[in-house]
């Protein structure tokens, strides 16, 4: 494999010194330093200094007709560079990317025309001249292998002129890692009177595009590329506001993820047992989580949204096999064979491990989780389709499944003022306010693990995908804590900000678990009624304080109503459905029975008066 280094503005960099800062690097790490007859290194300074080079510039040779499936596995492959470097002190994603444009663009157009060393003025003239930039391609491009793997280094000018490149390249290359270092690509100046940079980027020509800026290093502005390029991917170093190349590339975070590709390591993670390592509570979760995804992914009608959906799954299992991989090698230990199994890149099968009660919580939690999380796909009824297959894979019967799902339509439908029920959307009550959104939120508080992974597996929550947004599966202990559900409010009693939402989150989620075991003739939670008339009287009681002084329709006191009108919908409901405490409900009924007899001897003594 071959390093192709695209330099900056000046000379050139005729000594290679970018190459002594990357093999100072390797070796810092422990790996071999890269020789020269593995570098090409092509340098066009005479090209930017002479006036009236012309030449025609090199045509596309990336054409797909549809680059969605491709743009999704890139998304996959940048996730995986997003978990290594976001697990990396020395990598930080802030910076001048928070100073307003104006300014910002005030102090590149100053680097462009004032600082000498930097002669940002050639980028300004390949941008602009179409006979300058067509020089330039054709060179690289006559200096690069027809065909095979390369790793692509742009540094100033050069990321540039890397950018323009990638949708030229001869179609027998592949870019295996492309890495921008100092980059002024995003910088508006650059871009006057010129829109023909990187026009379409090449998902499935290119496996990841990495760009590091320190936020002091004034020829990028502190600002990185991914407001321009929707291909590139941003992380801040500290390389003391320096903007050279032998610098940047020295950096362990920059040196490390071009060795990860120089050097590979064969090593496995994961390591298998003589002796049975069962699956914990937590894992076993995370597992069925997973196969209620496929479910509901082979349930999917849209083909689209289907596609769309297997591959955000394919990210979420991704960042799970990540985690747990990581927590094999910090603790040395061995893994379940499930865990194993699901490293290698197959699903498992499920343990019958669930009793019925126990299977009927889960599933109602994951028929209203949006398991794809941070992704919105809208999957119809899929969620509820999925719960017949998961009860058969659970050990049970397929009627359960449905059971279920009839059990959540009538909380649903119920509680909403809107008929019909929006699987895999959110639900939303009065003013608009979401009761059920991407899960129960406010269970359980998970903390994430760095910049991009996922929160740790543990506290009863799995947290699933890219970006470090929590999953949403609330694992059954926090769903069955009994009091969890007016916690929050309970502690805002003493003026805190309230959030009787989440609280309803958390409710809607119990009194379909409730339902759907009542339905299933098991035994049900008369506690939980209790637990829903409290907060009632907290909810009123808030607003009876607000109302005096706040105005009637300011947002805090909208959302308090709108919890209460949630709890008191549910609170009927309970009633209608038997689900409250068995003297009460026996009360209800015969107050119900003497008010029936009652109406009849009304009807009766005006049917004998006529």
């Amino acid at each position: 494999m071959r390093v192709v280094f695209l330099h900056g503005i000046g000379d050139g960099d005729p000594t290679m010194g970018w190459l002594d800062g990357l093999n100072r690097g390797l070796m810092q790490a422990g790996h071999p330093p890269v020789e020269k007859e593995r570098v090409i290194a092509p340098r066009y300074r005479s090209l930017l200094n002479t006036a009236g080079v012309s030449a025609k510039v090199p045509p596309v040779t990336y054409k797909p007709k549809d680059d969605a499936s491709g743009r999704r596995e890139f998304e996959r492959r940048q996730a995986k560079v997003q978990r290594k470097l976001g697990s990396e002190s020395g990598v930080r994603s802030f910076g001048f990317d928070r100073v307003p444009e104006a300014p910002l663009s005030a102090l590149q157009e100053a680097a462009i025309n004032a600082i000498p060393w930097y002669d940002l003025p050639q980028v300004k003239r390949y941008m602009q001249s179409e006979g300058t930039r067509g020089a330039i391609l054709q060179l690289i491009l006559d200096n690069l292998p027809g065909s095979g793997d390369i790793i692509l280094v742009g540094h100033s000018l050069g990321s540039v002129v890397a950018i323009d490149l990638l949708d030229n390249l001869h179609e027998g290359l592949r870019v295996r890692r492309f890495v921008t270092i100092g980059s002024p690509a995003s910088s508006r100046p650059l871009h006057e009177n010129s829109d023909r940079l990187l026009k379409k980027f090449p998902y499935a020509r290119v496996d990841d595009w990495t760009n590091f800026f320190d936020r002091r290093d004034v020829v990028t502005g502190g600002r990185g590329l991914a407001s321009t390029f929707p291909g590139a991917q941003d992380f801040t170093i500290d390389i003391g506001g320096q903007h050279g190349a032998n610098t940047y590339l020295g950096h362990p975070s920059v040196s490390g993820l071009l060795a990860d590709v120089l050097y590979p390591t064969k090593a496995v993670a994961l390591r298998e047992s003589g002796i049975a390592v069962r699956l914990g509570d937590n894992e076993a979760s995370i597992l069925l989580s997973l196969h209620f995804g496929h479910a509901v992914q082979r349930h999917i009608k849209d083909k689209n949204a289907a596609a769309r959906y297997a591959d955000a799954l394919s990210a979420q299992q991704d960042e799970v096999v990540a985690q747990i991989e990581a927590a094999a090698a910090a603790s040395d230990t061995t893994v379940a064979p499930e865990l194993y199994e699901l490293a290698r890149g197959t699903v498992p099968r499920l343990p019958h491990r669930w009793e019925l009660h126990e299977a009927v919580s889960e599933l109602v939690v994951l028929a209203m989780t949006n398991l794809i999380e941070p992704y919105e796909i809208n999957v119809e009824r899929a969620p509820k389709d999925a719960l017949a297959d998961l009860t058969v894979e659970l050990g049970f019967q397929r009627s359960t499944g449905t059971k279920i799902g009839s059990a959540i339509e009538d909380v649903q439908s119920y509680v909403s003022r809107k008929g019909g029920v929006p699987w895999g959307r959110v639900l939303t009550a009065a003013a608009g306010v979401a009761i059920v959104a991407a899960g129960p939120v406010g269970l359980i508080v998970a903390a994430p693990a760095g910049v991009f992974g996922a929160a740790a597996l543990t506290g009863g929550l799995a947290a699933l995908g890219p970006g470090g947004m929590v999953g949403g599966l609330a694992m059954l202990g926090g769903l069955a804590g009994t009091g969890a559900a007016v916690a929050t409010t309970a502690a805002t009693a003493g003026g805190g900000p309230a959030q009787p939402i989440n609280d309803s989150n958390t409710l809607v989620l119990r009194v379909a678990v409730e339902h759907a075991r009542k339905i299933l003739e098991l035994p049900y939670d008369e506690d939980l009624w209790y637990q829903i008339t409290d907060l009632e009287t907290q909810l009123s009681a808030r607003i009876n304080r607000l109302s005096v002084y706040s105005d009637p329709k300011s947002p805090a006191l909208e959302a308090l109503h709108s919890g209460k009108f949630t709890v008191s919908r549910l609170l009927a409901f309970m009633l209608e459905k038997g689900l409250g405490p068995k003297a009460l409900v026996a009360a209800e009924s015969e107050t119900d029975r003497l008010l029936l007899e009652e109406k009849k001897a009304i009807e009766e003594r005006k049917s004998i008066e006529s």
